[in-house]
């Protein structure tokens, strides 16, 4: 018995929220696999190649997600549970094509321990039940070739 308008107004709002735009434009995307290029570290898709990051470069077969009329928005994601792991950025031709290429940076190798120093605790204990055994070494690695004899 009343207006529409003021039903609406007098009455508890069951409306839902609608999603962000973004939101929506990350729901129509394409989920795919793409084979990473060893010599640049990077990937094709639709024709345009993209960089991987250096930290992802020993993956081979990268999954994406991606929109084919806007690519301005693609993904590296999970394969197992589709989360983003980041976001991937067209190539620079002009900047490859000048020299200026990103670095490819190598994980920094663990130095060795010094000579010096006394065992890891764990290994300490290993070698301790290894030799309340009495049995000789599992392991000898073989001598190393004396580079006098070889001449």
């Amino acid at each position: 018995g009343a207006a529409p308008l003021v039903s609406f107004l007098s009455n508890k709002n069951v409306l839902r929220e609608s999603p962000s735009p973004e939101t929506l434009r990350r729901c129509f995307r394409i989920n795919s696999t793409r084979t990473q290029r060893r010599s640049d570290g990077t990937l094709s898709i639709e024709g345009v190649r993209f960089e991987i990051p250096n930290r992802l470069r020993h993956i081979q077969r990268l999954a994406v997600r991606y929109a084919r009329w806007d690519l301005r928005t693609v993904d590296l994601i999970d394969p197992h549970t589709g989360a983003i792991l980041c976001p991937l950025y067209p190539l620079n031709k002009a900047d490859n094509a000048a020299g200026r290429r990103r670095a490819v940076h190598a994980p920094p190798a663990d130095p060795a321990p010094p000579s010096g120093e006394a065992l890891p605790p764990l290994l300490r204990k290993l070698l301790a039940e290894h030799a309340a055994t009495g049995l000789p070494p599992a392991y000898l690695p073989p001598p190393s070739p004396d580079p006098e004899s070889e001449r």
